[in-house]
């Protein structure tokens, strides 16, 4: 079983933790976890062949060799120049880092759909941070997959400006995750925490690549898809979580609420600097 479930969710309105509890719940939330992870890889391969059969080659799988292999991982059956593979590794540091951040982000990915699963057939389950977390698939796997790119082509230009996007987008979703759970009471703090990370990165892409791809029409049609697949959830973690405050009634101009304006303002300036010096 996984961790996230184990973990006992502590209700305002009862005295027991709750855990996972009928065969049903676990089985489907097991289920539904392992689907996540296991479908998006082929549906991104499946969306570049779409769009780049056209530039792609037959490989003869009879004379095929590869000579930037070093055969590591087959011992003594093959080595020198190797015969054709459906899949090619070499046993290096880079390679080391590619499979642990891959393992890393299959457990987080397979554990939050999991939980979200078991919320739902609880019926705890907040629907507008659920809509946030599926809006930010996508982010996360496109960070997941420079990073793999940026480590196995020694490419590293755009590092430190993807590593910010990346925890920030880390930290906002952990957010959403905690609030997904409808017994957790919705606070401006929590709240302005999302908004403030998803208007900085409206802000850096604004400046960055969305508007000459976008609007000027100087990006290519998966430049654009890009861009605008990487702004929507930013602009749904502006609306929905201000929406979420609203109905809980504490969207009040009060003295605690201008501070937490005042701290969200700080946190977008800083964020968009920082972001701009990377």
């Amino acid at each position: 079983m996984g961790v996230l479930s184990e973990l006992p969710i502590l209700d305002p309105g009862a005295g027991q933790p709750h855990k996972l509890g009928s065969p049903f719940s676990w089985v489907c939330s097991n289920v539904i976890g392992y689907l996540a992870p296991a479908l998006l890889p082929p549906l991104h391969i499946g969306l570049f062949y779409y769009f780049w059969h056209q530039y792609s080659r037959h490989v003869d799988k009879r004379y095929c060799t590869c000579s930037c292999w070093d055969t590591v991982f087959k011992g003594t059956y093959e080595s020198g120049i190797a015969s054709y593979k459906h899949l090619y590794f070499n046993a290096t540091g880079n390679t080391l880092k590619i499979w642990c951040l891959t393992v890393g982000a299959v457990i987080l990915l397979y554990e939050c759909v999991r939980q979200l699963t078991f919320l739902g057939l609880r019926c705890r389950l907040r629907l507008s941070m659920t809509l946030l977390f599926l809006s930010s698939l996508f982010s996360h796997y496109y960070s997941w997959w420079v990073f793999v790119n940026y480590w196995n082509d020694d490419f590293y230009s755009q590092w430190n400006h993807q590593l910010f996007f990346t925890i920030t987008e880390v930290v906002s979703t952990a957010f959403v995750m905690r609030l997904a759970d409808s017994r957790v009471k919705v606070t401006p703090s929590t709240i302005l925490c999302i908004v403030g990370i998803a208007l900085v990165h409206v802000l850096t892409s604004g400046f960055d690549q969305f508007v000459l791809n976008v609007f000027r029409g100087e990006g290519y049609m998966h430049q654009v898809m890009r861009d605008v697949s990487l702004m929507i959830p930013d602009l749904l973690h502006i609306s929905f979580p201000v929406i979420e405050l609203a109905r809980a009634q504490k969207l009040r101009l009060d003295k605690e609420m201008r501070q937490n304006v005042c701290i969200l303002v700080c946190i977008v300036i800083f964020g968009f600097v920082v972001s701009s010096l990377l």
